[in-house]
């Protein structure tokens, strides 16, 4: 029933047709409204989810208590810390919450819809059924993962490496290249992220990030409109890096 869609995602277009065909016998389609909550950090692992359309948050809750309101010396109140990360964002054609089910572990984080999305759901059982009888179900998930870990390795070394501008413009060239449209103006990125989801990715506050956008913009590097961003420059975000 759903044989012809599974082939247009990138994860299983080069299953085999029996595989496909025993993969869709044992999925179950979702439907997730914004802001929806799929799972939470702790949860038991049901399975794992293919991602059809929308957009999908992982988070995963802050170790260290949520502060009160203070003010420093200056009396201009300080800056709590977020209550959680954000770690990742999943777009269509994308699979989350393998790893739990491979190691029968918990949840380690919580997926929320940021978007409308459709998904489909893989009971763990049946999925590590597949996973032994179908070898290329195997090897698709493999390469999926092996992918996330190399661009998680490349995420980490422009966090890590930058100073917050620098941080920021390979976040914007990273969304660009995952999820943007090109048009007349640039690279059209609907991220729809916040700008305190933003500063939770370059491990900075609000207020810097605003700071940093909008010096980017007073550039002509970006131009911003609400939770998108156009790239009008990408070689000076490239350099900015450096």
């Amino acid at each position: 029933m759903h044989e012809e869609l599974l082939a247009r995602l990138p994860l299983f277009q080069n299953l085999a047709p029996a595989s496909r065909q025993a993969l869709d016998e044992q999925i179950h389609p979702l439907a997730l409204h914004r802001g929806e909550v799929l799972f939470h950090s702790g949860d038991v692992a049901l399975g794992l989810y293919v991602l059809v359309s929308g957009k999908v948050k992982l988070t995963k809750p802050s170790r260290q208590p949520q502060p009160s309101l203070t003010t420093n010396r200056k009396g201009r109140p300080t800056i709590p810390m977020p209550r959680e990360s954000l770690l990742a964002l999943i777009g269509p054609g994308e699979m989350f919450g393998e790893l739990s089910v491979l190691d029968g572990g918990q949840r380690s984080t919580t997926a929320t819809a940021m978007l409308d999305c459709r998904l489909y759901h893989v009971p763990r059982e049946p999925m590590l059924d597949l996973i032994e009888k179908h070898h290329d179900v195997s090897q698709a998930m493999l390469r999926q993962m092996a992918h996330r870990v190399r661009v998680s390795n490349e995420t980490i070394s422009g966090l890590v490496l930058s100073d917050v501008p620098g941080r920021m413009a390979f976040l914007l060239l990273t969304m660009a290249e995952r999820f943007g449209i090109t048009t007349e103006r640039g690279v059209e990125v609907h991220h729809d992220l916040t700008q305190a989801e933003l500063a939770q990715m370059v491990g900075a506050s609000r207020e810097t990030v605003n700071k940093v956008l909008t010096d980017f913009a007073a550039r002509k590097w970006i131009t911003m409109s609400g939770k998108s961003v156009v790239i009008r420059d990408a070689a000076r975000l490239r350099a900015r890096i450096d």
